[in-house]
């Protein structure tokens, strides 16, 4: 066969049962990229939702944690008093709500027994914009530390006392005037002088009110007496002040003071508190604050406080000052001028002088008040947790 004729040869067609397998195959891959894509989309859609609602949550349950721990770490210590100032056991607090970021958390404080409560923190986040809003629980158990002190007489001195113009040391009970929750707090007489046996009390017959007057006991010559208050002690106490300063003479007035919007100023290392009902600051009668001065202190000017002054020395009032609470000294009581008071009680543990002597004059008075000691030692608590589930998510 001639090449002519090969090229006139007619072509053979295909076999019909291959016409349209390519657009079979084709359309099956777009159906599947299709699927695989709608797959993708629909999971990527899932995750960006779950995520989202991961987030609220994640931002409920942080807002819920930081109302809880903002209540805790900013307690309100007027409630650890006796009522009517403190709460009622069953009471229930509803009143604080903190934000943060927009979100928001209310907590709610229960008095579940005299030193124990229950705070519970709901908090609440939301994002405004995809509706989208969620809510957590939490709740904490925590208790009240304080020391357990009993005062054996209305001053208690491991040295010699000495009392003499017209200054009064008292071991009946004074109730601070104006204090409501006295009402609530049982108090009796004690001795106006507990001291170590051997030795002396200098006194007239109107300078020691009590009865008895004077008692010898070695409670007061035993040092653990003066750094030992049942579960704490003086280094719990210095080492969880509210206010630390070094010893020294202070001139400047000691009075309570207000921040601008009307509260308790805390910030100011010389608001020991207001002790005076009605006074000047209202916000401060339930702050009762431990103060350490690490060395002696001398007060040379005007004022008042309340809580737990700790003196690392001696300690020396001259001008009008009052003081209602306790005053634990690890030296003496100097004689200084004014007309000092001190309403509640004194331990003078007279360490380091050679001739120990705790020595009031003029008119600096000592009245025994178990309202003044307890109210101090209760409004000052430490807050801790339980020892057993303290925190606990509820939902």
């Amino acid at each position: 066969m001639t090449n002519l004729e090969q090229l006139r040869e007619p072509v053979s067609k295909p076999d019909s049962r291959e016409r349209g397998a390519a657009l079979v195959l084709t359309l099956f891959a777009v159906v599947l990229l299709g699927t695989i894509v709608s797959a993708a989309t629909f999971v990527a859609q899932q995750e960006y939702r779950g995520s989202r609602n991961t987030l609220v949550e994640q931002r409920a349950f942080a807002v819920s944690e930081f109302g809880l721990n903002t209540e805790i770490s900013n307690w309100d210590r007027s409630r650890n008093l006796p009522p009517p100032v403190g709460m009622l056991v069953g009471a229930v607090d509803t009143t604080r709500v903190y934000v943060a970021s927009g979100d928001s958390a209310r907590v709610s404080i229960k008095r579940i027994s005299d030193n124990a409560f229950w705070v519970i923190s709901e908090g609440r986040a939301n994002i405004g914009s995809l509706g989208l809003e969620s809510g957590r629980q939490t709740g904490a158990y925590v208790r009240l530390a304080y020391p357990t002190i009993s005062p054996g007489g209305a001053i208690t001195s491991a040295g010699n006392v000495r009392v003499q113009g017209s200054s009064e040391v008292s071991g009946y009970e004074h109730n601070p005037a104006g204090w409501p929750q006295c009402a609530s707090i049982a108090g009796d007489t004690v001795p106006a002088v507990l001291v170590a046996p051997g030795a002396t009390v200098s006194a007239g017959p109107s300078n020691i009110t009590s009865v008895p007057a004077i008692v010898y006991d070695s409670i007061a010559a035993d040092s653990t007496t003066y750094v030992r208050y049942g579960t704490e002690s003086w280094l719990t106490l210095t080492s969880n002040a509210d206010i630390t300063l070094p010893g020294g003479l202070y001139g400047a007035d000691i009075e309570p003071t207000a921040t601008p919007t009307g509260t308790c100023d805390y910030g100011n290392k010389f608001n020991w508190g207001e002790p005076l009902r009605p006074g000047t600051v209202a916000g401060c009668y339930g702050y009762y604050p431990i103060i350490y001065v690490q060395g002696g202190l001398k007060i040379n000017g005007n004022g008042r406080g309340q809580g737990i002054l700790l003196v690392n020395g001696d300690l020396e009032i001259n001008g009008q000052f009052d003081f209602y609470g306790l005053v634990v000294l690890r030296d003496d009581l100097v004689k200084g001028n004014g007309t000092a008071r001190i309403h509640g009680a004194v331990f003078a543990a007279n360490l380091t002088d050679a001739n120990p002597l705790s020595w009031l004059t003029g008119d600096q008075d000592i009245f025994y008040s178990t309202c003044a000691v307890e109210s101090a030692l209760r409004g000052s608590a430490i807050l801790t947790r339980v020892k057993e589930r303290h925190w606990s998510q509820i939902f």
